[in-house]
């Protein structure tokens, strides 16, 4: 996968598009749309989002209009502009084996339309599927093996440092002819709101260094799987970071809700660099 630059908008804040009525397309190299599992998500019950300027929790939960909805708007040629714009890549999960296998099946007719797929392995706000996946290695790999089996283009497992030693299950994603990794996803956090828990997924700042130790025990235990990096790159500076420590290209989100205009900075920075 070549992308120019190599900065992704990243999935879930990104929705299905919409960012690029803020952003110029040419500053993005690939657009990642919001995980769509086999049978439509309402998500979570409010509340749903808890921010500070060091990160943000959400849990939204996966919302989703479903497989059969997703595929029915590629065929009506509601994302053609979209497609027009900038590469896309599709991100898919499910809540077990059989799920994420239905829905590659029920993608395998649009599969040459994307740029690659990925596949959310590292959701921490769902109750099946996500993290708990990895967790079990010889499922995971059975699940690797399977997709593979159904789909032939590049594929991205989405993982995160939860539920399994991220460089290993990055080496099964290679074994299994898997073509890159997004890596972190958000982590499980919890907070206190008026005394009542809320638990979801972190991302923003905090998870900068997380993920930057990630990538690295990524790029020198599997050094040719593409790596895209998550986690914390709000600016300039920060994306320059994940690049020394080898990402192959950046993935922008939490810091898109405060700025829509960093990713073009970034972009430029990238260019410059």
């Amino acid at each position: 996968m070549k992308l120019n630059p190599p900065l992704v908008i990243a999935s879930g804040v990104g929705g299905m598009g919409e960012y690029l009525q803020l952003i110029d397309a040419k500053y993005i190299g690939a657009y990642t749309l919001k995980t769509i599992t086999l049978h439509p998500k309402e998500g979570n019950p409010p509340p749903r989002l808890f921010a500070t300027n060091n990160y943000l929790i959400n849990n939204i939960g996966l919302e989703n209009i479903g497989i059969e909805a997703f595929t029915k708007k590629i065929a009506d040629g509601e994302f053609e502009e979209l497609f027009a714009k900038t590469k896309v890549i599709a991100s898919l999960g499910g809540d077990d084996l059989e799920q994420y296998l239905l829905v590659a099946q029920k993608i395998k007719e649009y599969e040459q339309i994307f740029e690659a797929i990925e596949f959310n392995f590292s959701c921490p706000n769902v109750a099946k599927g996500g993290l708990s996946l990895i967790s079990d290695y010889e499922a995971f790999k059975q699940l690797l093996r399977s997709i593979r089996k159904i789909l032939s283009g590049f594929l991205i497992a989405k993982l995160s440092i939860e539920g399994a030693f991220v460089e290993e299950a990055s080496k099964l994603v290679k074994q299994f002819d898997w073509n890159g990794v997004t890596v972190t996803n958000t982590l499980r956090a919890l907070q206190l709101i008026d005394g009542k828990v809320f638990k979801g997924g972190i991302s923003g700042p905090v998870l900068k260094p997380i993920a930057m130790r990630a990538i690295y025990e990524i790029k020198n235990k599997v050094p040719d799987l593409y790596t895209i990096a998550c986690g914390g790159i709000m600016n300039e500076d920060d994306a320059e970071d994940f690049f020394k420590v080898g990402a192959d290209a950046v993935s922008v989100g939490t810091a898109i809700y405060k700025d829509p205009q960093i990713v073009e900075r970034i972009a430029k920075h990238i260019w410059r660099c």
